[in-house]
């Protein structure tokens, strides 16, 4: 257990996230590429792959992405399951792709 995050923490939990998400849907890089050109945003495999690899990304690139796959709805980590390492590391995808609860209306 940790008391605070580093940087290299948050660039985990936004890799994961986004992994997360495409892994619900079962949609891979090359689909994530056709899905972006459909909203009018051209992005390469090649690129998406680097850019999430990395966990550094405008978040403008995680909206677009959000959006082109149909995501309307996200869950965040709150700070104590973070602390925790819930998201982070090995599995962390994993850990996020099964964690999601959808709000009640």
């Amino acid at each position: 257990m940790t008391t605070s995050l580093g940087e290299a923490d948050w660039e985990a939990l936004a890799r994961n996230m986004l992994r997360a998400e495409l892994m619900r849907r079962g949609l891979s890089y090359a689909r994530l590429v056709e899905a972006l050109a459909a909203i009018g945003v051209e992005e390469t495999e090649a690129a998406i792959k680097n850019k999430v690899s990395r966990g550094r990304f405008p978040f403008v690139f995680f909206l677009q992405a959000m959006v082109a796959i149909g995501a309307d709805w996200m869950q965040v980590p709150g700070s104590a399951a973070l602390l925790q390492g819930e998201g982070l590391g090995q599995g962390g995808t994993q850990t996020l792709a099964k964690a999601r609860k959808d709000p009640t209306p």
